[in-house]
């Protein structure tokens, strides 16, 4: 399998054929070394107007039991993210309970141009090692979302 973006069409599948192992779950750490990560980098802003599409923590808040931070996270393309970034007020330092703020995290994809099922995947395979270590309760969460898909992250790890 070469390596590819998580918004190929047919990209769960093939993952399956490559690398399923009888009825065992595969391991997100094999997919990162076929997939890469949709996340470009974040940014941080103040009195977001636009409509954006959940991901990371909200997404899966959305999805599960995680309790989510009051700052929304929000993902676009990085054509998307050009466009809007002129108007955006970027902040460095908020109170983390300031709902004012969003997180926004540029992929690079737009998150609405593919399916739930991908968007779970691409979503998994944007958390760092980091955030993971941060906050186990993501794995978890993670994991509600991906088993039925045929996928794990394995907490013991972190």
């Amino acid at each position: 399998m070469k390596y590819s973006m998580a918004n190929r069409d047919g990209l769960i599948e093939v993952l399956h054929r490559a690398l399923k192992c009888g009825d065992s779950l595969i391991d997100l750490d094999e997919v990162r070394s076929y997939v890469s990560s949709p996340r470009l980098f974040d940014i941080t802003v103040r009195n977001l107007e636009d409509s954006l599409d959940c991901v990371g923590d909200t997404f899966l808040d959305q999805r599960t039991m995680l309790a989510d931070w009051p700052q929304r996270t929000y993902g676009v393309s990085l054509e998307r993210w050009r466009a809007m970034s002129s108007s955006a007020q970027l902040i460095d330092d908020f109170h983390h309970n300031d709902t004012s703020v969003a997180k926004i995290q540029v992929w690079s994809f737009d998150p609405s141009s593919v399916e739930e099922e991908r968007l779970r995947l691409a979503v998994a395979l944007s958390y760092t090692t980091a955030e993971f270590r941060a906050e186990s309760r993501i794995i978890g969460a993670l994991n509600d979302v991906l088993n039925d898909l045929g996928f794990y992250v394995d907490g013991d790890r972190y």
